[in-house]
């Protein structure tokens, strides 16, 4: 069995709404047009056939609600908007399907208000959020409802990277040339909200509490002896009185982050993700259908990766759907 645990999709009324409020840049802009697999389902049915791919987790594209849409209010009434969709879409087509809620992350009571009635009357398997609120550190006291409400129900959160084109790299610049905020911006965007969840005592609070971060638990399975170096022998002031307050050392902390194997097929990083994560913690994930092929390519050739790792075929089966089935209690 297989089953994608990372895929996303545009839920139409959804897509339509936030283009008429939209004030400021069109985000959305060609979306469609250029991704029409964001909102066919029955075509993305036929790549997934193709590949044997029994299911996918659908979740809500980029962009951040919050980064189109800066009223709260309007925020969270989108939010609502996209997650009654998403269940539509994926009831629609029974148990190929697995629907996750998004939240609008500029109103923070909403994000826990929303999170409870998608796990517990929309029947939504978890919720996406982003490595940041519009800019806003996940460890701000006013997130940690969120969190506590999902640690709660025992659903995984999915941790979407966050950063776009008009952060620039290098001051005196207004954009980030070279799709850089993307292809290296994102990795260490996730990896820096990993650290200051880490660092805030996040897993001390909520101990089985479930992230999946994407794109395989990002920088931290490369540098794995540096998170040790650094903040397991802190010298520094600021990292050794945040190292004391935490219960164990930093690495065991990221070791409870869980990941997908979006690699675009990368055989050696996702050989370093399952090092440092190991085959429990791993979910396969494509990124569908950001390739621009529907998620053909990705999904060929993330199966290719996988297929790829020299470990016992009953960890690959865990990677491909029994750690899935686990978190997001699917055989229940």
């Amino acid at each position: 069995m297989k089953i994608d645990c990372f895929t996303h999709v545009m839920p139409p009324r959804f897509y339509a709404a936030m283009k008429a409020r939209m004030t400021g840049p069109d985000y959305l802009s060609g979306m469609i047009e250029s991704l029409p697999h964001l909102v066919d389902l029955p075509a993305r049915l036929a790549v997934m056939d193709r590949h044997g791919i029994d299911a996918q987790v659908i979740t809500a594209s980029s962009p951040p609600i919050e980064i189109a849409i800066p009223d709260p209010a309007a925020a969270a009434d989108l939010a609502r908007l996209a997650n009654d969709e998403i269940v539509e879409m994926a009831a629609a087509h029974p148990g190929r399907f697995i629907p996750v809620g998004t939240v609008a992350m500029n109103d923070p009571a909403h994000m826990a208000r929303e999170a409870e009635r998608c796990l517990t009357q929309l029947g939504m398997k978890g919720v996406l959020i982003y490595s940041s609120a519009a800019g806003l550190a996940l460890d701000r006291p006013e997130f940690r409802d969120f969190f506590a409400v999902m640690a709660q129900h025992d659903y995984p959160i999915w941790l979407h990277p966050a950063r776009g084109g008009g952060q620039a790299d290098y001051r005196g610049e207004d954009h980030s040339k070279y799709w850089i905020w993307q292809v290296f911006g994102w990795p260490y965007e996730t990896t820096a909200a990993m650290t200051r969840l880490v660092f805030d005592g996040l897993f001390d609070r909520h101990p089985d509490i479930k992230i999946i971060t994407h794109h395989a638990g990002a920088m931290a399975p490369a540098f794995e002896a540096r998170i040790d170096a650094i903040y397991g022998k802190p010298s520094m002031p600021e990292i050794r009185a945040a190292a004391d307050k935490l219960a164990r050392p930093a690495n065991e902390y990221f070791r409870l982050f869980y990941g997908d194997t979006a690699l675009m097929g990368a055989v050696g990083g996702l050989a370093a993700a399952y090092g440092y994560l190991g085959p429990d913690r791993l979910l396969f994930g494509t990124d569908t259908p950001f390739d621009g092929t529907g998620g053909e390519d990705f999904t060929r050739d993330t199966l290719f990766s996988i297929a790829a790792l020299a470990v016992p075929p009953a960890e690959k089966q865990k990677m491909l759907s029994g750690n899935a089935i686990r978190l997001m209690k699917l055989n229940a």
